[in-house]
C-alpha cells in the first residue's frame, strides 16, 4: 500500500511540475522561445535576394490593412491566421499567378517586427517546408522610415470605387 501511495504521489508531482513548462504570458514570449529554432534572414540578405531575383516565396503574414499600408515588393499576403489553410491551396496561388510552394521551396516570411514571422516560420516547418526563413526585425527593419500617419490603400478601389 505504501508503495502505491508513493507511486501516485510521484506521478502527481511529475504532472504538476511538467505542466508548468510551456506557459507563456504573451505571443512575444512564445516567439522568443521559438527564435532559437528559426533561421533569421537579415534585411541586407533579403535586399540582395530582391536585387538578384531568384526562386523564392516572400510571404507577408501581417493583417491586410498593414500590408496595404506598405509592403515589400514581390511579397504575397497570407495573414498568419490563415497561413495553414492557404499555403498549399492551389486556387489561392493561381490567383497570385504563382505555383504553390513545394516542400523544398525557399520561403521567407515577415511580419511587422519579426515575432509573428517566427511563429509563421515554425508553423511552416511543422507542415513540412524545410527551407523557411524569417526576416529579422520584420517590415520595420526593412522600412524603418514608415509614415506613422499612412492610411491603408484599399485594393481595387479605383475611380468610382
Amino acid at each position: 500500500m505504501k508503495k502505491l501511495i508513493k507511486v501516485i504521489s510521484i506521478t502527481i508531482l511529475t504532472g504538476i511540475t511538467s505542466s508548468c513548462q510551456g506557459i507563456y504570458e504573451n505571443g512575444s514570449e512564445i516567439a522568443a522561445d521559438c527564435k532559437k529554432n528559426t533561421i533569421q534572414l537579415s534585411v541586407d540578405d533579403l535586399k540582395s535576394k530582391l536585387d538578384a531575383g531568384g526562386d523564392y516565396y516572400l510571404i507577408d503574414v501581417r493583417q491586410p490593412s498593414e500590408y496595404y499600408t506598405g509592403n515589400i515588393p514581390g511579397s504575397v499576403l497570407i495573414s498568419r491566421g490563415v497561413l495553414e489553410f492557404k499555403i498549399d491551396d492551389e486556387g489561392f496561388w493561381a490567383e497570385q499567378y504563382i505555383y504553390p510552394p513545394e516542400k523544398d521551396s525557399e520561403i521567407i516570411v515577415y511580419s511587422e517586427n519579426g515575432d509573428l514571422g517566427i511563429l509563421a516560420a515554425q508553423t511552416l516547418k511543422k507542415l513540412g517546408y524545410n527551407k523557411v526563413f524569417n526576416l529579422e526585425g520584420g517590415y520595420k527593419s526593412f522600412n524603418p522610415n514608415q509614415d506613422p500617419n499612412a492610411k491603408p490603400v484599399t485594393p481595387g478601389a479605383g475611380c468610382g470605387g
